[in-house]
């Protein structure tokens, strides 16, 4: 049955000389996989140009019922063209890290159109903003925010039998207080594997939720402490998500913050 769809390019991989296999997720059926042309016609190498990750593209496919063959996609276009994300250094480098993420995160994701609209209008949020510290600050409270939509949103209320304070940030007066990244929730006492926030780390978590697109700019925090930010995250994100993978790009990202 042919359809018409809308997608956001996860990633490529080369199929044979003259095709690559696409994976999208798209608006009205989540993740899925289609199978591209790269031949030298004229037509195919202007198509090729489409499927660059985290392009937003509208396509026609037929959709066969019980699978089979990959679908292929027909009268491609994209239905947003990116102002500066190709272009500036810092925010491809984001877009880099964030078609990697989203391709593991998403792995097995199914029709979900919230997401889907989370993601395209945070991608076009990105593209269009100036704010250095938005910039930079972006893809923390992206993957934050995210993890409430695939359902692995961490519970950052003490427990209500508590009486462990959580105003303020570190302090020898403050008890000691734990965050248990495996059980996504606060504890008293120190967790029985590695996978913990104390104190401190702890502490800050539900200031940095609480981080919005409208807000971002008043995060004024170091590039160490960005990736601090980011290695935790990653590490919630592998915690909870099946089979979620060491991501390349995060490397990349790094020697990106180490840069002068």
């Amino acid at each position: 049955m042919q359809q018409t769809l809308r997608g956001i390019v996860l990633r490529t991989v080369k199929y044979g000389d003259t095709s690559i296999i696409v994976d999208l997720f798209t608006e009205s059926h989540g993740r899925m996989s289609f199978m591209a042309s790269t031949s030298r016609a004229k037509r195919s190498v202007r198509n090729v140009s489409f499927w660059q990750p985290l392009s937003m593209v509208e396509f026609s496919a037929e959709l066969l019922p019980n699978g089979g063959k990959l679908p292929r996609p027909s009268d491609v276009r994209t239905y947003y063209n990116y102002m500066d994300l190709p272009f500036s250094p810092v925010k491809s480098t984001l877009a880099l890290f964030l078609s990697e993420f989203l391709s593991a995160a998403l792995r097995e994701e199914k029709e979900n159109a919230p997401l889907f609209r989370y993601i395209e209008s945070s991608l076009q949020w990105l593209d269009l903003a100036e704010a250095p510290a938005s910039v930079a600050n972006f893809h923390l409270a992206f993957l934050m925010h995210l993890s409430r939509f695939i359902g692995i949103y961490p519970n950052l209320d003490l427990n209500p039998n508590s009486s462990l304070p959580l105003g303020g940030v570190g302090g020898s007066s403050n008890p000691q207080l734990y965050f248990d990244l495996l059980a996504g929730s606060y504890c008293e006492r120190q967790p029985l594997h590695a996978h913990f926030l104390r104190n401190e780390e702890a502490r800050v978590l539900p200031v940095l939720f609480r981080m919005d697109y409208a807000t971002l700019h008043l995060f004024r925090l170091s590039r160490r402490e960005r990736m601090r930010i980011l290695q935790v995250l990653n590490e919630y994100y592998r915690l909870h998500v099946p089979n979620f993978p060491e991501l390349k790009s995060l490397e990349v990202l790094q020697e990106f913050y180490e840069c002068p």
